[in-house]
């Protein structure tokens, strides 16, 4: 079953880059997790746009980002406080994110693909 669309599989998709960002041998530990998820929502919208999820761009860094910022209310209060938190799992291996997304999972089957995702490396 699909969950493309909807908030935890955004969220997923932008920490999936962020982690990939992140594990790059390159000196990307440095970059704060800020600039990775701009990068992440920016590389993620283009490729939507491209699978004509979205009409435009801006719509698709608008949705994207949106899944971080507001759409994990209460639990995520705004943009810096979801940059925190990846920060947290990318450098202390935190799980506060995926308790968060496992909360807001919409079945069963979505939390499995939640702690599937934090189980990889």
């Amino acid at each position: 079953m699909s969950y493309r669309n909807d908030k935890v599989s955004d969220v997923l998709t932008v920490l999936a880059a962020m982690r990939t960002g992140f594990n790059r041998t390159t000196g990307y530990h440095n970059r704060n997790s800020t600039e990775l998820r701009k990068d992440a929502v920016n590389d993620i919208a283009e490729n939507e746009l491209r699978a004509k999820r979205f009409l435009n761009l801006i719509s698709a860094k608008n949705t994207i980002h949106d899944a971080c910022a507001r759409r994990l209310k209460p639990e995520v209060a705004c943009i810096s406080h979801f940059d925190e938190l990846a920060d947290q799992w990318l450098r202390k291996k935190s799980t506060t994110l995926k308790d968060i997304l496992v909360k807001h999972s919409e079945n069963s089957s979505q939390c499995a693909v939640v702690i599937d995702f934090f189980a990889c490396k």
